[in-house]
């Protein structure tokens, strides 16, 4: 019988598809490449915001049309969406055959055995990749947050955070190593946090010093580092480590001190601008990408100002901004006032007009350097790549063309030739 996952959402959500994903293989299921050639349609959602919720719904109630032509057809859905409806999507949405919160390993069996011809023991001797290509590895570390940030909802759907054990870590770490990762990308909603909840300390750079020890790794890539538990002396001692690349991802959400504590994210203006300070004078070549939410219920223009007067103070290399959710059960969703849409959207567009300047001339700074990048993909007539201070499928693409003798995972020096705001060209150096 033939499987099919559509993951829906975050690289925590993709990290979860791929176990899952592997499960089925290992029991003895195929890859159906397209949804309508499965027999079985799994559908890892997101209920994060408001877009996602929307379209985990369209990717439902798209997949469901598959069931007219083939009754046959065994849907499941299950996630962060399911946690927060699931009594709604029960009543509302009868055909889908099964609907789970976050797939336990009984629950993955059951499944699995609607497969007459399955394994009783899943045979894990191969290691399987159906999300990310076989160069790049997502490894999660942790679940949940205990953060509290009055916007979010993760804590409600993932629970209170809760750090994984080190050696089942290592373990996925060098199963993606062996499957082909060269570039290894940990994450979860804090890695500041790892270890705190098991010995009161944070315990991630031992983690990562283990992780950075394994043969035919050769990127390290450090993903959602909370400010709250960010210092100077955390930075200095990870951003050491060797393999770990200079790639600082910090949401810092705003500027705005009013507004910070309004967002119950536990730190200061200064305290951020201290993080800024201190990567740009010890990690002159590193790149900083962080992510501001703007038109948060009580934001004023004079808060809204101070943001865009921060960004060009302060350039910062990679930006995402979002405008702020309403998310029922969060403490956010009681705030007064709430900004108008109209005026979240044009405050969102302004913003990320100036980023957009803001990153034309950061990424100036590499035009004639000459930097590492790892290869993605081989075209007949070019190669697309990333630099360190890019991430998969978040980040900049650097094109070289030609066709030299290369594969993904290849990590070549190269010279940047031409920068603009999203992406680079380059030459293979001699």
């Amino acid at each position: 019988m033939k499987f099919h996952l559509i993951s829906l959402g975050c690289t925590k959500n993709t990290a979860d598809s791929e176990r899952i994903a592997g499960h089925f293989a290992a029991a003895g299921w195929t890859w159906a490449e397209k949804a309508d050639q499965a027999d079985l349609i799994l559908i890892n959602t997101c209920g994060f915001i408001k877009d996602a919720k929307e379209e985990s719904l369209a990717t439902i109630m798209q997949t469901l049309k598959i069931k007219d032509n083939h009754p046959e057809v065994q849907v499941c859905v299950f996630g962060c969406l399911v946690k927060r409806y699931r009594a709604e999507m029960q009543s509302e949405i009868p055909e889908i055959d099964h609907l789970f919160e976050f797939l336990s390993e009984d629950q993955l069996n059951m499944l699995a055995s609607l497969n007459s011809q399955a394994r009783v023991t899943p045979d894990y001797s191969q290691s399987w990749r159906f999300f990310t290509p076989p160069h790049i590895g997502i490894l999660k570390i942790a679940e949940g947050c205990s953060n509290r940030c009055s916007y979010c909802a993760i804590p409600g759907i993932r629970g209170p955070f809760y750090s994984r054990p080190k050696a089942e870590i290592i373990e996925d770490a060098r199963k993606l190593a062996a499957s082909g990762a060269k570039e290894i990308s940990i994450v979860a909603q804090d890695i500041t946090r790892y270890g705190t909840d098991t010995s009161g300390r944070c315990t991630l750079p031992a983690l990562v010093r283990e992780l950075s020890s394994i043969t035919d790794v050769e990127w390290l890539r450090l993903h959602y580092m909370h400010p709250r538990g960010l210092t100077p002396q955390l930075i200095d001692e990870l951003y050491s480590t060797p393999k770990v690349l200079p790639y600082f991802d910090i949401p810092f959400q705003h500027i705005s001190k009013r507004i910070l504590d309004a967002m119950n994210r536990h730190t200061t203006p200064e305290h951020l601008i201290s993080l800024i300070k201190h990567i740009r004078s010890h990690f002159p070549g590193g790149t900083i990408r962080t992510t501001f939410i703007v038109g948060f219920p009580g934001e004023q223009k004079r808060d809204f100002d101070r943001l865009i007067n921060f960004i060009e103070e302060y350039p910062l290399d990679r930006v995402g901004a979002f405008a702020y959710s309403e998310e029922e059960g969060t403490p956010a969703e009681k705030l007064r006032p709430q900004v108008r849409p109209s005026t979240r959207q044009n405050r969102l567009d302004q913003l990320m007009t100036l980023q957009q300047l803001v990153v034309g001339e950061q990424n100036q700074r590499l035009v004639n350097r000459s930097v590492k990048v790892i290869v993605d993909e081989v075209l007949p007539d070019r190669i697309l790549a990333r630099t360190a201070g890019d991430a998969y499928e978040v980040d900049n693409t650097t094109t070289i063309m030609g066709q030299p003798d290369v594969k993904p995972g290849d990590i070549l020096s190269v010279r940047i030739t031409r920068a603009d705001s999203y992406d680079f060209a380059a030459e293979i150096e001699p």
